[in-house]
């Protein structure tokens, strides 16, 4: 017999949108995958993902829509205020969908979304408070504080890319100065291996002729693995920054559980093996085994599944 209720979860990244039906127990039923290109503008993307979503859902009865959304969002309103990507400025995202779609709409930073998706399906469960960081092409970040997702008193809660680590540091897309995305993000990964290699001999030169395509982030953590010192300086630094932001945030917050997620999170152990080892060095010693540090459950999936279920 089939369920009565299904969600919908949107997830919008600078590349790709992700649309998933769910049961209301996080089943993910099915999904599609468009290209974004949201330099056509917020109508047309809205057009796209109406139509992806209506063809998803064809035959089912949808409670509602969750949609996450990277940037400033205004959730009580269903507004974008700010998406950096693709200059998208106080787009009303939620009237948008809700004009053609006619379902209760709920829209929400895709971090936060990823953050609440991995506390009830993911690597949080059973977790009390806890910090979500994901380090994808950027750093977001969530807050779970007493079982409930904290969004501060403007929502804008859980900014931990910008995190000043270096106040000395280069620009940031933010305009500040030495933050943890300038050094730990997907993005900054591969522009300091490209500016290094100017400078210093490695084997990134070489696998950038053999695979014939420019350096990449994945590329720069195969050189580590590799035992490049070009590359190992760069991802080092990385995790030591992720740590000294982890262990400042233990000590602040004093979660009982971390979950970091994002692409570079998949890349190889010994990254997150050296975070957990700088955050140990920097957290105070009665903190130590108060915490721990996990890699995500759903990576791709989170901001959607989460984003579902903030609607329930």
């Amino acid at each position: 017999m089939q369920q009565k209720e299904y969600l919908v979860g949107v997830d919008m990244g600078g590349t790709k949108i992700a649309i998933g039906l769910l049961s209301v127990d996080g089943e993910m039923i099915k999904e599609i995958r468009l290209d974004t290109k949201g330099h056509e503008g917020p109508e047309i993307v809205v057009n796209r993902v109406v139509e992806a979503i209506n063809a998803l859902s064809e035959g089912y009865e949808i409670r509602g829509i969750g949609v996450g959304v990277p940037g400033i969002v205004d959730t009580d309103h269903g507004i974008i205020r700010y998406w950096s990507t693709f200059d998208w400025r106080n787009v009303h995202l939620g009237q948008m969908l809700n004009a053609q779609l006619d379902k209760k709409i709920t829209v929400v930073n895709d971090a936060s979304a990823a953050t609440w998706g991995e506390f009830n399906y993911g690597a949080g469960r059973q977790s009390k408070n806890m910090l979500f960081m994901t380090i994808s092409t950027g750093i977001g970040g969530g807050i779970i504080f007493e079982r409930k997702l904290y969004t501060g008193s403007n929502r804008l809660a859980g900014e931990i890319g910008h995190v000043t680590v270096n106040p000395n540091g280069p620009t940031c897309n933010c305009g500040k100065l030495g933050c943890l995305e300038v050094y730990a993000s997907g993005v900054s990964i591969q522009r300091h291996a490209v500016d290094a290699i100017k400078k210093c001999t490695s084997m990134l030169v070489e696998m950038e002729k053999q695979e014939q395509r420019p350096i990449d982030t994945k590329m720069v953590f195969a050189a580590y693995e590799s035992g490049d010192l070009v590359a190992q300086e760069i991802i080092e630094q990385a995790a030591t920054y992720v740590g000294i932001v982890l262990a400042n945030f233990i000590q602040t917050f004093n979660p009982d559980c971390i979950v970091l997620g994002g692409g570079v999170m998949k890349t190889t152990s010994r990254f997150m093996e050296k975070i957990e080892e700088v955050t140990e060095t920097y957290v105070l010693p009665s903190y130590r085994n108060t915490y721990e540090i996990r890699r995500s459950q759903l990576f791709e999936n989170a901001a959607l599944i989460g984003a579902a279920h903030l609607i329930v």
